[in-house]
């Protein structure tokens, strides 16, 4: 039996192998990172600070988890490391424009928590 065939059955029978959830689950929330990246190319009025700070705490919650449960998940600790390194970026492009257009740091928090509230003027 080759090296890479050792190599790769014994990665295919590994608590966190491919057959498990600690594999799938870390895999697919790749798909969270790709949608932060692309919205990089978004206009920061689009860009949700709600959403962004979500993603910020699950993802610090999911990293510590990951250090924590058995087997150790560092594929799962990755990926919630770039989601908040991506989600942090995104937060500091809103927070940049809003404090170049004007608002004070106060109002910018309650912009990124609340987002954009409607008036009787902007409904009209």
């Amino acid at each position: 039996m080759s090296t890479i065939s050792f190599a790769f059955r014994k990665y295919w029978a590994s608590p966190t192998g491919p057959q498990t959830i600690h594999f799938w689950a870390p895999t697919l929330k790749w798909g969270l990172v790709i949608a932060g990246i692309s919205d990089i190319t978004r206009p920061v009025e689009n860009v949700s600070g709600a959403q962004n700070l979500s993603l910020i705490a699950t993802a610090a919650i999911w990293t510590r988890w990951s250090f924590v449960i058995k087997p150790k998940n560092y594929l799962l600790a990755s990926v919630n490391g770039v989601i908040a390194l991506t989600s942090s970026y995104h937060l500091l492009r809103i927070f940049n424009y809003r404090i170049r257009n004007g608002d004070t740091v106060p109002q910018t928090i309650k912009y990124i928590i609340n987002g954009r509230v409607e008036t009787v003027e902007d409904s009209v």
